[in-house]
Order: C-alpha cells, then sequence, then structure tokens
C-alpha cells in the first residue's frame, strides 16, 4: 500500500514537472511571437507567466526586461535587467541598459557604477557624459567637471556639456571657469537666452560688470522676462561699471511697478550719489525713511549726501546720528574713498 502510494506521488510529481515545462515553452514562444509582431504588452504578460514559472530562466528574464522597457515600465524593466546580468555578468546590451535606465530613474550611483563597467569591458566610453551628469546629481562637482572634459574630448558638439560644466564650476565657487563655460555653450546654442542670463550673473560675481553687461544687454533683446531680478542685477552691473545713465532708467522703471520696495530706493540713491545727483539720492533715501523711519542706513547715506554736496556739518551730524540708531553702521567710516570723500 505504501509502495503504492509513493508510486503514484512519484508519477503526479514528474507530470506536473512535464507540465510546468511545456508550460514555460508555451509561454516563452508566445512571448517571442508577440515580441516578433511588436505587440510589446502582450509579450510582457506572457513573459511575465514564464518567470513566474521559472525566475532563473534568461530567455524569459530578458524577454519580460525587453517588454517592460517597451512598455515604458522602467521600474520593472531596471529590476528584471539586474537580475538577467546576474546570471549573465559580461552581456554588453544588458549593461549598456541598465546604465540608461539606472540614470533615468535617479539611481545615479548604479549607473556609474554600470558605466564603468561597460569601461572596464571596453565598450563605455560614450558613458562619460551618463558619468558626468550623475556625479553632478550626486553633488559630486570636482568629478562631474572631470568626466565632461573626458566627454568632451569625445563630442565637442553637445552645448549641454559646457552648460553643465558651468554649473559645476559655479557650485566649486569658480566662477572665471564658470564664465567661459557658458560662453562656450552659448557659441554652441547661441539662442538661449536662460544662459545669456547665467553668463551674465556669472561674470557680475567675479565681478566683471564690463563683460557681464553685454550678456545682460543680449539677454533682454532676445526678450527675456523684464522681472525684478532680472533688471535689478543688470542696473547692478551698470552701476559697477559707471555707466550710471544706463542703470538709473531701470531702477527707475522698477520702482514705477514697485514704489515702497526700501532695496529699490536704496539703490536708487545709491546710483544718484555716484552719478552726481545728490539732491535726487537724498530724495530717495527720504522715500525709505516715510516708509521706515528707522531705516539707519538711508539717514547715514543722507548724510554722505550733503557732504558731497558740501555741508559738512549737516552730513557729518546725520551720519552720527545713524551710527547712534545703527552702531554697525561705524564700520563706513573707513570706507569714505567708496562715496569719493
Amino acid at each position: 500500500m505504501k509502495q503504492l502510494i509513493l508510486t503514484v506521488i512519484l508519477s503526479m510529481s514528474i507530470l506536473m514537472g512535464f507540465g510546468q515545462s511545456d508550460s514555460l515553452s508555451y509561454y516563452l514562444h508566445k512571448g517571442e511571437e508577440a515580441a516578433s509582431g511588436r505587440q510589446m504588452q502582450p509579450a510582457y504578460q506572457y513573459y511575465k507567466h514564464a518567470v513566474a514559472i521559472d525566475a532563473s530562466n534568461t530567455e524569459a528574464l530578458k524577454g519580460l526586461a525587453d517588454a517592460a522597457y517597451e512598455t515604458r515600465s522602467y521600474i520593472v524593466a531596471r529590476e528584471t535587467y539586474k537580475k538577467f546580468h546576474e546570471l549573465q555578468p559580461k552581456d554588453t546590451f544588458t549593461i549598456s541598459r541598465l546604465a540608461e535606465l539606472n540614470f533615468n530613474t535617479r539611481q545615479w550611483q548604479d549607473a556609474i557604477d554600470m558605466a564603468r563597467k561597460a569601461k572596464m569591458l571596453g565598450f563605455g566610453e560614450r558613458f562619460d557624459w551618463l558619468i558626468a551628469r550623475s556625479f553632478f546629481q550626486m553633488e559630486q562637482y570636482g568629478s562631474a567637471v572631470e568626466y565632461i572634459e573626458r566627454a568632451w574630448k569625445r563630442d565637442s558638439s553637445d552645448a549641454q556639456m559646457p552648460f553643465v560644466a558651468a554649473r559645476a564650476f559655479i557650485e566649486l565657487s569658480n566662477y572665471r571657469r564658470a564664465a567661459g563655460c557658458y560662453e562656450q555653450a552659448l557659441r554652441l546654442d547661441p539662442n538661449n537666452v536662460q544662459w545669456m542670463y547665467e553668463a551674465a550673473m556669472t561674470w557680475s560675481a567675479i565681478p566683471d560688470d564690463a563683460r557681464a553687461i553685454p550678456w545682460f544687454e543680449k539677454a533682454i533683446a532676445a526678450n527675456h522676462p523684464r522681472t525684478i531680478d532680472f533688471l535689478t542685477n543688470m542696473a547692478n552691473s551698470y552701476f559697477g561699471n559707471n555707466q550710471f545713465e544706463k542703470g538709473l532708467p531701470l531702477v527707475e522703471e522698477l520702482l514705477q511697478q514697485n514704489p515702497q520696495d526700501l532695496e529699490l530706493l536704496y539703490l536708487a540713491g545709491e546710483g544718484y550719489l555716484r552719478a552726481g545727483r545728490h539732491q535726487q539720492a537724498i530724495d530717495s533715501w527720504d522715500k525709505m525713511l516715510a516708509i521706515d523711519k528707522n531705516q539707519a542706513r538711508a539717514v547715514y547715506m543722507i548724510g554722505i549726501a550733503y557732504i558731497k554736496k558740501g555741508d559738512d556739518k549737516k552730513g557729518q551730524a546725520l551720519c552720527e546720528k545713524a551710527i547712534t540708531m545703527d552702531p554697525a553702521l561705524s564700520r563706513l567710516r573707513d570706507k569714505r574713498s567708496s562715496f569719493g570723500l
């Protein structure tokens, strides 16, 4: 009796094994058939059933990964390619696809690892740009620049490369290199208005306002929005290059829209003062005090304006009053030369 039961169980196991084998072959065949006809959604389902039957079958894994990729199921594709890669670690197509998928799904370190494996196997030179962008996303800006330079030697036609390099150099506080990279990017993409503005801002941060101004002017000519930030920064560069008669109209334009903006009023006063229009400077800072009587810096600057007008006594008294209001302003006593005194 026991022998009979064992025989029955053994027979059932053998039949189930044959059944599973037949099912696996069926789903693999149907998956291949659907994929060859570019019916990727049915192919995905067939290969999914095949993997459920045998999770180590490389044909099933590869089919499922490819179908998932084609149907934009990128997370499934990535994880399935990983399983296939464990079984076929030197398959070049899978390594390339994993580098791409890891990058596109923000798995930066995994993207780098796959790209470096490709390089190790001798076919990964084209992945230098992917590695560079991954390092940039990981905020490893020095490494990003290193790989951008490698990628640039292979292809110097992609404007995104010097642009990302510029952003990396800004993070490294190397503004002169950043400005040069922006200009390189703009030679390849000369109509990119946002890059024009960023180039201008980078030159002004050096500071080199003489080289910033042309980029501000190109951006405004190319219809960059006349935002508060843009016009304020452009005016500051004009002031920094002693082009007050160009900078002041920009500040006045902004003040028409924001007449109680204290920073704009202060900037206007500074521009008028440096342009030698002392009474207009005083009027601008008086408007600040009408809004907020505790604006000690406005009181101090009015004092400077009176001194430059020749009324030293009144000017000195106002400067001392401002320092009483805000002792931190005493540091400006040592910077009189910046006001032409």
